[in-house]
């Protein structure tokens, strides 16, 4: 990270300060009073203390640089992510006393208040750059999303502790957080021929030959799949990959546009349940919508794993399209695409408007490429209306199943669902996804 010019904030009397200040001002009213002088001096010298102490944290400036780093680079939800600060002093003079804090912005916590180590001056003759010195925290990861994170903080304070000023180093870096992702069973579910007019019982695990290698684990895989011998030869932690030569795609839609503002989604406005409670303890947090996330991620990379190709449409905000244009669903498969779609699902936000045609589009495009109609894993709110933005791609898919997903949802969208033939999963957003996905393929059976 590249250091911005620091951010100076103004001196402030501290509540000792405005004591002295108080103080100073009852004894000036007592010297004219009482007539003694000697109270005089007393009054100058309570408000001389404060007035120095404004003067020395306002004149003292920090020639601190700040450097950031994140170990790993990006984790998922609750993983521990470690903050790496790199401090140099290249002012003449030792930094002073303080206490340092790094900012985040919410949902996330900020890191809590620590003591500055004091930075010893840095003379030029005798060094080439200033040592360093490096700070280390937790960050709190318990959020899903692209976070903000910096800048740095130190409150200065003078030695009375009459006055404290803030100033702000370096400038903020983006860390991703992706959603948490969930290890789903090989489930059998009825696909249709190409052509539609033939149903067949296929399996959700590929098709054709396998050849067994091995891959870096990726967030997600499971820890039985660790391929030990590989994992000893690279020095790293390596999976197995069951590369199966299929060619059928598969579409996963999160439509971001069913669901609510954050703190609303699929309470239906109901007060007091645990979710409602949940959500004043963390502003800023769909649990709906978090839901949603962590399934399309984990249907996503299941199908991956079992040699699909998938397009995720409505993961992320577009980049770079053209105003009014839909968004185009690009092809991921294993091991590679794996870490792009969590990471595209990182920056997914509840509400986000996605033309209906892109999914549509997605879908086509899919069909193109398969010799089978494709499967189409859907994830909407269970608000009123949000079955119409999905609803005719059931008629384009071998297999279509929506997840409805909310607290309190309308009856209206899960009917609209079937009717229209989708295969409706209902669920609130504290339910185990495995256990629904399980249940999925044991109601649809091997056929």
């Amino acid at each position: 990270m590249t250091a911005r010019p620091h951010r100076q904030g103004w001196a402030r009397l501290t509540p000792r300060g405005w004591g002295l200040v108080a103080a100073a001002v009852v004894v000036f009213v007592l010297t004219q009073v009482l007539r003694r002088q000697e109270l005089a001096y007393l009054a100058c010298f309570l408000i001389a203390v404060p007035v120095f102490s404004l003067a020395w944290v306002a004149l003292r400036r920090l020639a601190v640089t700040v450097r950031r780093r994140f170990d790993p680079e990006s984790g998922v939800v609750d993983q521990r992510i470690v903050v790496a600060l790199y401090l140099q002093n290249w002012g003449r003079v030792s930094t002073p006393a303080g206490v340092w804090t790094e900012h985040a912005a919410a949902p996330l916590r900020s890191s809590r208040p620590a003591p500055l180590p004091v930075l010893p001056g840095y003379a030029s003759a005798t060094l080439d750059e200033p040592g360093l010195q490096v700070l280390r925290y937790d960050l709190d990861t318990r959020v899903r999303g692209a976070h903000r994170i910096g800048p740095f903080e130190v409150t200065l304070a003078d030695p009375f502790g009459c006055a404290v000023r803030k100033v702000e180093l370096g400038g903020s870096d983006v860390v991703l957080v992706t959603p948490t992702v969930y290890e789903l069973a090989r489930i059998d579910l009825r696909l249709s021929s190409g052509d539609g007019a033939e149903q067949v019982s296929r399996r959700l695990v590929g098709a054709g030959e396998q050849d067994v290698i091995a891959r870096k684990y990726l967030p997600g895989d499971s820890m039985r799949r660790v391929h030990w011998p590989a994992t000893a030869k690279h020095g790293e932690l390596m999976v197995r990959q069951d590369d199966q030569r299929n060619d059928q795609d598969a579409v996963i839609v999160l439509d971001p546009a069913s669901f609510a503002a954050p703190g609303t989604a699929g309470t239906g406005g109901a007060g007091g349940t645990a979710g409602t409670r949940r959500r004043a303890r963390h502003a800023l947090i769909d649990d709906s919508f978090e839901w949603a996330v962590s399934t399309a991620a984990s249907i996503a990379l299941h199908l991956m794993n079992e040699g699909f190709g998938v397009r995720m449409i409505g993961a992320a905000a577009r980049t770079g399209a053209a105003a009014g244009a839909p968004d185009v669903a690009e092809v991921q498969t294993a091991p590679f695409g794996a870490q792009r779609v969590v990471q595209d699902l990182a920056w997914a936000r509840p509400g986000t408007a996605e033309d209906p045609l892109a999914f549509r589009i997605a879908v086509e495009e899919a069909a193109l490429t398969s010799p089978d109609a494709p499967p189409v894993f859907a994830v909407v709110s269970g608000a009123s209306g949000a079955a119409a933005r999905i609803r005719d791609l059931a008629a384009m898919s071998s297999h279509a199943v929506a997840f409805v997903v909310g607290e309190q949802r309308d009856p209206a969208v899960a009917a609209e669902l079937r009717g229209s033939g989708w295969t409706v999963v209902e669920a609130g957003p504290y339910e185990r996804l495995t256990a629904l996905w399980k249940a999925l393929g044991d109601a649809r059976g091997p056929g």
